[in-house]
């Protein structure tokens, strides 16, 4: 039986399956089905939008595609939702992000602005959160990136463990997902200033801002995160001289890593 709480909406005449896939999808988002329910079966679908069991079939297949169904086979099989995995809702959100950067008209500003207020949230939650394994990972960023001979690239890549290693502390992970979406601009928007950056005040920026975490004082935290960012700034407009940060296109900026983020929006893998 279909749930009385789905109303289907009539097919248009293209991409019948895609349309019941979207139709199903946002049923799923309303909490029609819940993570673990079965789905009605292809016949009832086919019967729900009269259409036929093999297009009902490719619209499952399609809603399979994107990690929101599950199916198995045998007496009890059939298409069930599924419980919902942060991997794979990263990696999704991570292709989009990474697309509407690149396509898009998402100006500097707009990068730094949103930067400032989710971390500034996430250094003082990680500073009433974090666990020592949070600290050793936030610390390790910091010693690491005290080797002056590394690449500005492979720096850079340590400074975005520092802040992504924070925004794990903070044990938020609508935040962590926020701040994914601004890790994968860095690569490209450090490009304006990275030839102004001081890597030993940088790095004592970051001392300061891990000290105040591992003590548990948000306030100090939050301070020490204010200083960074107001040194970041200051490097900035002397980079763009003339130009204003509203005015400077994302997808303008050739990123110095392409690679630098993962699907968590933090730096692959490669040291310990």
């Amino acid at each position: 039986m279909i749930e009385p709480l789905f109303k289907p909406e009539q097919l248009g005449r293209k991409d019948a399956s895609g349309q019941i896939a979207k139709q199903l999808r946002s049923a799923i988002a309303n909490g029609v089905w819940k993570p673990g329910e079965q789905l009605p079966t292809e016949q009832e679908l086919a019967d729900t939008f009269e259409v036929a069991r093999s297009t009902a079939r490719e619209g499952l297949k399609l809603l399979s595609a994107t990690g929101l169904v599950i199916s198995s086979r045998g007496t009890n099989g059939g298409n069930f939702v599924a419980v919902p995995d942060a991997d794979m809702i990263a990696e999704q959100l991570s292709d989009s992000i990474r697309l509407w950067f690149h396509s898009g008209n998402v100006s500097l500003l707009e990068v730094d602005e949103a930067r400032w207020v989710l971390e500034m949230h996430c250094v003082d939650l990680a500073a009433r959160r974090r666990t020592e394994e949070d600290l050793a990972a936030i610390k390790n960023a910091v010693e690491l990136s005290r080797d002056s001979a590394m690449t500005i690239a492979d720096w850079l890549d340590l400074d975005l463990e520092f802040h992504t290693a924070i925004s794990k502390a903070a044990k938020n992970q609508i935040l962590e997902l926020a701040m994914m979406s601004i890790h994968l601009s860095r690569p490209a928007t450090n490009t304006v200033f990275a030839d102004l950056l001081d890597r030993q005040q940088i790095t004592a920026q970051h001392q300061a801002i891990f000290e105040a975490i591992a003590e548990g004082n948000p306030e100090k935290a939050k301070d020490s995160f204010q200083l960074h960012i107001d040194g970041l700034e200051d490097a900035r407009r002397r980079a763009l001289k003339e130009l204003s940060a509203s005015d400077v296109p994302v997808a303008t900026l050739p990123a110095i890593r392409s690679s630098v983020a993962d699907d968590r929006g933090g730096p692959r893998g490669r040291r310990n």
